[in-house]
């Protein structure tokens, strides 16, 4: 069985580009793994490792982990050197749309106010990613929401342009006054454009014509103004999606580190099994004078890897049935309306018959 390589093999050769203009692109494959100095706004250590397990898996040409180590390490910290190596891992998965948002962070300013430009290597992988994409600058109405597809991506006026994968795409602009502007459109790979999203004014609401004088009603009593219904009892709702969201991330968490270990001794046994077999062949362990302690711990190792995968994917699924089942409680569960104070407390009233007298206890809580 072929097991699969460690999770730490999973980000991007971020140390092996260099810090100028953001860092520098990154190396070809065969190239040996180098950290670079760092940036005048420091990594943590634990960034560092991520970018050093991606150089890792960038060598060895496995850019999927090496793109989700750099998504760790940009989610501890966004930094120029992550972007554009990040951006590198992206190019080689086809995630261009991803590649052209991370290659844009390099451009923002940097920290002594001064316009960020690309090397040549990114300005390279910038326009190969921009060709595969459309790229809108929208004008909308300052203050007003633009939202692509449903989601929104910020308020106008929006600091950079907006990168599409080709196809059909609906834009909407919602103003402050609660005017909209929406279409939809279908952009092409290679498209640069800018739209104007302004929605209309409102209409200035005319005020009906004042109505003819009536006969005066008769004094009456005012009747005393409705109390506001309460706002409904959501607790037990609220305890059950708490629950499960705590639930769903502590077993994420758990899933996440089950997944590592599994990885790691997988890697033992696969080191185990060339060892054995670089020194007594692919029948080794059939042969009585092999040393049998070598293919016993082969095989413990094998039953390490299985069992802890097994309960990393164990792990993952209570994680989803436990953040499933919190969305479905939030959106399905039903909400009662609390009690009114006059159906609450403790009601007492006689009871007497031609036997006995008592009283009768009752209420409600």
């Amino acid at each position: 069985m072929k097991t699969h390589r460690s999770i730490a093999a999973s980000l991007l050769a971020a140390l092996l580009l260099s810090p100028a203009a953001g860092s520098a692109a990154p190396p070809a494959p065969s190239q040996a793994t180098s950290p670079a100095p760092p940036q005048a706004d420091t990594l943590s250590r634990t960034a560092h490792e991520m970018l050093a397990k991606g150089a890792e898996a960038w060598n060895q040409r496995r850019y999927d982990a090496c793109r989700a180590w750099l998504l760790a390490a940009w989610s501890i910290k966004p930094h120029r050197q992550i972007a554009g190596n990040l951006a590198a891992c992206e190019i080689k998965l086809g995630l261009f749309r991803d590649a052209a948002e991370h290659l844009s962070f390099l451009t923002q300013a940097t920290a002594d106010g001064k316009r960020g430009e690309l090397s040549p290597e990114h300005r390279r992988l910038f326009d190969d990613a921009l060709s595969k994409i459309a790229v809108l600058n929208i004008d909308a109405e300052p203050g007003a929401t633009v939202l692509i597809d449903g989601k929104a991506v910020g308020q106008a006026p929006l600091s950079a342009p907006v990168y599409l994968e080709p196809g059909t795409h609906t834009l909407e602009a919602r103003s402050r006054s609660g005017s909209t502007a929406e279409f939809s459109r279908r952009f092409e790979a290679g498209a640069q454009k800018t739209l104007t999203l302004h929605p209309p004014m409102p209409k200035a609401k005319v005020a009906p014509p004042p109505p003819a004088p009536a006969a005066a009603p008769p004094p009456d009593t005012p009747a005393a103004p409705a109390a506001p219904a309460p706002p409904p009892d959501t607790r037990v709702r609220d305890g059950v999606v708490i629950g499960g969201l705590a639930l769903g991330g502590a077993a994420i968490a758990a899933g996440v580190v089950l997944v590592v270990v599994s990885s790691s001794k997988g890697e033992e046994a696969n080191d185990a099994l060339h060892s054995i077999v670089k020194d007594g062949g692919t029948s080794a362990c059939n042969d009585p004078a092999f040393s049998r302690a070598r293919c016993d711990a082969l095989a413990d190792a094998y039953i390490a890897e299985g069992t802890t995968r097994n309960l990393a994917l164990t792990a993952l699924v209570t994680a989803g049935a436990a953040l499933g089942g919190a969305a479905l409680a939030y959106a399905l569960w039903p909400v009662e309306a609390p009690r009114s104070a006059a159906s609450r407390g403790v009601r007492i009233a006689p009871a007497v018959t031609a036997q006995s007298a008592g009283l009768m206890i009752g209420g409600a809580f």
